[in-house]
């Protein structure tokens, strides 16, 4: 058998590759293929040949903007009778304002007779400025979202000022009980139906709220125009005992804090100061220490004031920067001998001894000297404000009762910590002691004879909003009562615990309203109704004297004093690294489970 020739075989396998090439591509080829278009309102018919969506709508001369939506989707392969649907979409932004309806507010004032009402400020309503962006399909409008909101123009509250309808029983007052409400200065003696007004411009800011020990004269600190150059404040002198006095300017101005000498023989103040800034909280402390001589007369006195009345005050600490939080400022307390000063700063508690003469001079200066009493991690809040401790003297002067920021109890760090317990310290530094765990920032002790009356917050891990109950423990943390509330009260807001001059009684603030109660419990006695006390004082009673005829201005031969001094002394400005729970002096510690309830 004759083979084939191999040159006519590749002939023609050559001849059948020439074939497949020339005929695949017309087998490949898309068929045309007919879909439609829904678009701007009308339907479109399209004879194509191209695969995917996008493609379809390039060939109609289909334009698409960023927000339109196609379906199906722009890669989805065509099919014969496939209808594509383009949804023009839209967004537009309006920006619209709404009225804030201004507030109105009904305040009570005990300077008023019962039924009287005065308007003492309009109202006026505010503007919110809204931004929406509104969506429209297809040239209607499907949704409207708000992304932005802000207040132009603030709204002012009407403030209808009524006076008091004193439907309360009159209440005995053991002693002068001086409180502050609506910016001022408020005083009751022997009985709650006796209250009066010392002081009616509504200008008191606060800072300075302090009663003589002997109930006779009230210190406050009056607040001036938010001028930059301005100092904070004014310090003023009233008298409690003439009806009708006019209280006076001591012309110091810029305190921040004052602790008047509870010794009575002995009208001495200390008060620090701080300047004015713009920046949150509105002030920097000085972190200093002056000592001043209150006057014991007025220029209303027709007898001259006294040569001591005109003493400046002297400068016993230097401006300073102690602590992590200095431009808070630190806090001072005299003890009940006068003899030295307890302070508080949000890191640290400790003393000061003052060296002073029999009569109201300091004899030196140079020889002051400070005692840490404990030392512990500053509190973190998140905000524009510190805490700084709340100190309480012993009656006898040996002890001091404060509130501690504690460790914390898991894994936050210690500045986070929501710790706050009840420590004892003893002035000589041989004691230390946890006497009541977990009380709460706002604890505010109050030693008194009964022993130590304190806030314990009703929610110990979140005190800075918590409601308090007041209790009452023996020195060494054991038998404790609740005071109040005495039923179903809710507990007071913050605390403020002042104790009667005879020990037997204690002054607090509930919902705004002065309220008395026992050391030995009961319900407890209101004392006032206009929801606005705050700051009390309690001293023992003084004689009134009848309505004087003025004989003299309401100011001092100079209008400011300006704090002079030959010799200062400086509080030590360096601190040690503060650890997470307070480092003590104790020597001496009560063992066990004496310290807790």
């Amino acid at each position: 058998m004759r083979l084939p020739n191999i040159n006519q075989l590749n002939r023609k396998y050559l001849i059948f590759l020439l074939a497949l090439l020339v005929l695949y591509p017309a087998a490949c080829q898309s068929q045309p293929q007919q879909i439609f278009i829904e678009v701007d309102g009308g339907r479109q018919t399209l004879t194509t040949e191209a695969e995917t969506v996008r493609q379809a709508l390039e060939q109609a001369r289909v334009t698409l903007d960023r927000l339109d939506r196609v379906e199906p989707d722009l890669y989805t392969r065509l099919e014969p009778g496939l209808v594509i649907t383009v949804t023009r979409v839209r967004e537009e932004t309006e920006v619209a304002r709404t009225v804030i309806p201004f507030e109105r507010q009904i305040i009570t004032n005990e300077a008023l007779a019962a039924g009287e009402t005065r308007l003492a400020q309009l109202g006026v309503n505010g503007e919110d400025e809204i931004t929406v962006r509104v969506v429209y399909e297809d040239g209607v409008e499907v949704s409207r979202t708000e992304i932005s909101q802000r207040t132009v123009i603030a709204p002012v509250p009407e403030i209808l000022v009524v006076g008091a309808e004193d439907e309360l029983p009159s209440s005995p007052v053991n002693g002068t009980i001086a409180y502050l409400s609506n910016g001022n200065a408020w005083l009751m003696r022997d009985s709650s139906a006796g209250r009066r007004a010392l002081t009616t411009e509504g200008n008191l800011d606060g800072r300075v709220f302090s009663l003589a020990p002997d109930g006779r004269q009230l210190l406050y600190t009056t607040s001036l125009p938010e001028i930059m150059e301005l100092p904070l404040n004014e310090l003023w002198l009233a008298s409690t005992t003439i009806v009708g006095e006019k209280p006076i300017t001591l012309g110091i101005q810029g305190i921040l804090n004052l602790s008047w000498s509870p010794v009575a023989t002995r009208s001495l103040a200390v008060y620090s100061t701080a300047e004015r800034v713009p920046n949150p909280p509105g002030w920097k402390a000085n972190n200093d220490l002056w000592l001043l001589p209150v006057p014991t007369q007025t220029l209303q006195h027709t007898a001259p004031l006294t040569n001591e009345a005109h003493a400046e005050p002297v400068q016993l600490l230097e401006e300073s920067t102690p602590g992590l939080y200095p431009w808070w400022g630190t806090a001072f307390q005299w003890s009940p001998q006068g003899d030295r000063l307890a302070f508080a700063r949000p890191d640290q508690i400790g003393l000061l001894d003052v060296p002073l003469s029999k009569g109201r001079s300091v004899t030196d200066t140079t020889s002051i000297s400070t005692t840490t009493l404990a030392e512990f991690t500053p509190l973190k809040t998140f905000s524009e404000w510190v805490w700084v401790p709340d100190l309480s003297w012993s009656p006898d002067g040996r002890f001091i009762a404060a509130v501690v920021h504690g460790p914390p109890l898991s894994s936050e760090p210690p500045d986070e910590s929501q710790v706050f317990d009840l420590w004892l310290f003893s002035v000589d530094g041989q004691l230390s002691v946890k006497i009541a765990e977990q009380v709460g920032m706002w604890a505010n002790p109050a030693w008194g004879e009964a022993g130590i009356a304190f806030g314990q917050a009703l929610s110990p891990l979140k005190s800075v909003n918590s409601r308090y109950t007041i209790q009452l423990i023996d020195r060494d943390g054991s038998n404790k009562r609740q005071l109040y509330p005495f039923q179903s009260e809710p507990g007071v807001q913050f605390p403020e615990l002042v104790w009667s001059p005879d020990g037997e009684e204690l002054l607090f603030i509930y919902n705004g309203n002065l309220h008395i109660t026992h050391r030995q419990g009961g319900p407890a006695r209101q004392l006032t109704g206009n929801t606005q006390a705050t700051h009390p004082q309690w001293a023992p009673a003084s004689a009134i004297t009848p309505t004087l005829t003025l004989t003299a201005t309401p100011t001092l031969t100079t209008p400011r004093i300006s704090p002079t001094t030959t010799s200062t002394a400086s509080l030590p400005t360096a601190l040690t690294p503060t650890p997470s729970s307070p480092t003590l002096t104790a020597t001496t510690i009560i063992s066990g489970d004496a310290g807790r309830f």
